[in-house]
């Protein structure tokens, strides 16, 4: 049984420590700890500090990627695409151009930061890294007079030409089955290409996709990345009251993808559980959130986030402490057996 949950926005070490005894208090046995471009600008040694004394109270570290580049999950600024805006996603846009704060992830001055930020992590002494909800632009404008135009990335020079080795013909710049299918496969390469790298330096891999398989994410057939052989976890994050969903459902339904997902291909399965922006009054629908995902097969559960968002007011839950006190007496129940 793995239950944990993601850390940030504290890196004051005597803190963090006490946190993270918290943690194990609660019943976690392993912490995803965020770590940004600006961690790694101004505190790469303080991440290192942060992993050693996590792993010594006991809980397996992963670190997250959070908002790097703008093309993973997380409430964090990207300084990535302002130093190289060349390497930034270009939008189909005709009618002028769109500067949208994203990395192309094709662009070889990203992937080389991610290698750097793959080296980090691995010099950290974590066991692991997790990629968080990676994607693509998508957006849809409507004109003067109401007619929806889809805009989506990538239509750079370096995809441009990728997806003309592909299928021998222009990019076009509508949302053609095509370009869905080459957006797809831009992430998986991506992915893929990741994934080896810190396998090779000695770190597990776990992913989180979104949990709406639709074209518009990027990722529609999940069973493409949890093929990928360096993928180690594989997972999803239903999270019901941001899709205002019934919670027994969709959590029921995307946890029961996962596993089916796992089992075909020998991967760990992992849901995480909404416990940020819960509104006050249902808080007991975390509880349910995770019996479900357990009920469900899955033994391997992460809250987001540690102290469902207090830290956050722009995330924080409605009462923060009842949320976390959820979580904390339903992990134990399921430590104990008593669930």
């Amino acid at each position: 049984m793995k239950l944990g949950a993601s850390y940030f926005g504290n890196r004051i070490l005597r803190h963090v420590k006490e946190d993270m005894g918290k943690m194990v208090r609660d019943g976690c046995n392993f912490v995803v700890h965020t770590m940004s471009e600006h961690d790694v600008a101004y505190h790469s040694r303080n991440m290192v500090d942060i992993v050693t004394v996590s792993r010594e109270l006991g809980l397996e570290v992963f670190l997250d990627p959070w908002g790097v580049g703008r093309v993973f999950g997380g409430e964090s600024f990207s300084t990535f695409v302002k130093q190289f805006p060349d390497s930034r996603q270009r939008l189909s846009f005709t009618e002028g151009d769109i500067k949208v704060n994203k990395a192309c992830l094709n662009a070889k001055p990203f992937r080389d930061a991610m290698l750097k930020w793959i080296e980090l992590a691995a010099h950290t002494g974590a066991e692991g890294v997790f990629w968080d909800e990676p994607h693509l632009y998508y957006g849809e404008l409507s004109d003067l007079f109401g007619k929806k135009k889809i805009v989506w990335g990538c239509t750079c020079r370096t995809c441009e030409a990728l997806f003309r080795d592909c299928y021998g013909y222009e990019m076009p710049r509508e949302f053609t089955e095509e370009v869905k299918a080459f957006r797809q496969n831009t992430i998986v390469d991506f992915i893929g290409f990741l994934s080896e790298a810190s396998a090779k330096q000695g770190l597990r891999n776990s992913i989180c996709v979104l949990p709406m398989p639709e074209p518009k994410y990027g990722l529609y057939q999940w069973e493409k990345i949890a093929q990928i052989e360096n993928i180690d976890i594989f997972g999803s994050d239903p999270y019901w009251f941001c899709y205002e969903k019934e919670v027994e459902d969709f959590v029921g339904r995307i946890s029961q993808e996962v596993v089916r997902l796992c089992e075909r291909y020998q991967k760990e399965p992992q849901i995480w559980i909404q416990a940020f922006r819960v509104p006050q009054g249902r808080e007991s629908e975390v509880s349910t959130a995770i019996g479900t995902a357990f009920d469900s097969g899955v033994k391997n559960m992460a809250t987001w986030c540690f102290d469902a968002g207090a830290c956050m007011s722009y995330i924080s839950s409605d009462r923060p402490e009842i949320v976390w006190d959820t979580v904390s007496k339903k992990y134990q129940a399921l430590q104990t057996g008593s669930a």
